[in-house]
């Protein structure tokens, strides 16, 4: 881990070790502390586990699991129940904590701004004050209600900008998305200047290299694209708008030419053989060094039944229809076990052979290219429209024909399911389309998407 220079965007030092006059008396001090922000992302409480491959995708009937399973109850949406209990309320703990840290850091960086270049410190705060608004935005479509113009005034979550010992409100929906959409776009005005616009991804070792693995420019405007998205039919026509134009290599902000599509390009078939995340489309991805860890915990094929999250080959023959999909080689025929008929699950395994990249094999998608022709296909109100974007979706992922046929809908269903396994995004796409059935490995369910909040956040509150 530790090459490069000290002024490498890998100098980790645990920030929570170092003395806060000390963590923010220098430039390379608040450097680490952003780097802590980033680190505590791809904790397996937050993205590494819970809010990817973990508990998220168990919840879109993902996996085939046992009876005896950590995640049965999970599954069986047993909210109630210990297991489920448990796992909301580390997540919720995590998410809030860094919340915390993101609010401290732009508190702190402001008062030591001059140790920075201007540059360096708009695209410091940019990038925390991003995390802060994906932070609130996933606990807003974990806990908060499905949203729509009758709902808009239930209750979320609570929003935090401040540090803080005091309990924030829990805000009615449509307040809350007010503060996210000044957040997102106070982080793209902050970015506006991001060296990704004129530099692309530099893979090297300065601190500002690899900004597909910050929460750079282009990242920050494709989270918006997908808050948008999931609001629903009010702020559609702004998803498809960031969408299209990001795809089109466009600023959505100045509608200028950019290199957006020579930073992020298609992987090829070759790649994909070996490299199953598609690191080259990444628009924002963690480095999580414990992935091998994660992998051998949730889905080895030398996990017992109880232990491991798989599939069966029915089912994945079926969703994979095309042969040629590149998607397919996140699976594997399991082997040695006592029930036939099963698929292992291998995106993130670890491949030892043609290691060019030191990090390609630690990295977990959290926003990608594909999301946007998805984006743009589910905001169209146009069905020619949307099986243009699926198509050309289709074509970069190995089909010898991108052609959809009449049910657009239900092929945009198919392809996010197929997309993000591993990632979370197919139950945040049933909730916000609520979809009452969902068909998985485990049979169908009817799902339930009123999580409650954990009991230590009501427990402790007066309002």
């Amino acid at each position: 881990l530790f090459f490069g220079g000290c002024n490498s965007w890998l100098d980790v030092k645990p920030y929570d070790s170092m003395a806060e006059d000390q963590l923010y008396s220098t430039e390379n001090g608040i450097q680490r502390a952003l780097n802590g922000l980033y680190l505590s992302l791809a904790s397996n409480d937050l993205y590494a586990e819970n809010l990817g491959g973990g508990a998220i995708d168990v919840l879109g009937q993902r996996y085939k699991l046992s009876s005896g399973h950590t995640y049965y109850d999970l599954n069986e949406y047993n909210y109630t129940n210990d297991g489920p209990k448990g796992t909301f309320e580390a997540i919720w703990k995590a998410a809030y904590k860094l919340i915390a840290d993101c609010n401290e850091f732009l508190e702190k960086v402001p008062e030591h701004q001059d140790l920075m270049s201007q540059a360096n410190y708009r695209m410091s705060m940019g990038e925390a004050l991003a995390i802060r608004t994906l932070l609130h935005f996933d606990m807003f479509r974990i806990f908060g209600p499905v949203y729509s113009e009758a709902n808009k005034k239930e209750s979320s979550i609570p929003y935090y900008n401040m540090v803080t010992d005091v309990t924030q409100p829990i805000l009615p929906a449509d307040e809350l998305v007010e503060h996210l959409f000044a957040d997102i776009d106070s982080a793209i005005v902050l970015l506006s200047e991001d060296v990704i616009l004129t530099e692309g991804i530099v893979k090297d070792e300065d601190f500002w290299d690899y900004r597909n693995l910050r929460l750079n420019y282009y990242a920050v405007w494709a989270l918006k694209a997908r808050m948008c998205w999931y609001l629903g039919d009010e702020y559609a026509d702004e998803a498809y708008r960031i969408a299209t134009t990001l795809l089109e290599g466009k600023d959505p902000k100045t509608n200028e030419a950019n290199n957006f599509n020579t930073a992020f390009t298609p992987v090829s078939q070759t790649v994909a053989v070996k490299d199953r995340v598609f690191f080259c489309e990444e628009l924002f991805a963690l480095h999580n060094m414990k992935r091998t860890t994660m992998y051998k915990e949730l889905f080895s094929s030398d996990l017992e039944d109880d232990n491991i999250l798989l599939s069966t080959e029915s089912y994945i023959n079926k969703l994979y229809d095309e042969p040629n999909d590149y998607r397919k080689h996140s699976w594997e025929v399991a082997t040695g076990r006592q029930t036939s008929g099963l698929m292992v699950f291998v995106k993130y395994a670890e491949q030892t052979e043609n290691r060019s990249d030191p990090y390609l094999y630690e990295i977990q998608s959290m926003l990608r290219l594909s999301e946007l022709y998805l984006i743009a296909a589910a905001t169209t109100n146009d069905d020619a429209v949307a099986s243009s974007w699926l198509e050309k979706l289709r074509m970069i992922r190995g089909y010898q024909s991108g052609m959809v046929g009449t049910d657009v809908q239900t092929t945009l269903r198919q392809e996010w399911e197929k997309e993000f396994y591993g990632e979370g995004q197919y139950y945040y796409y049933l909730k916000r389309n609520g979809i009452t059935s969902v068909s998985g490995p485990n049979g169908s369910k009817k799902p339930n998407y009123i999580i409650p909040l954990p009991e230590s956040e009501t427990d402790n509150r007066r309002d």
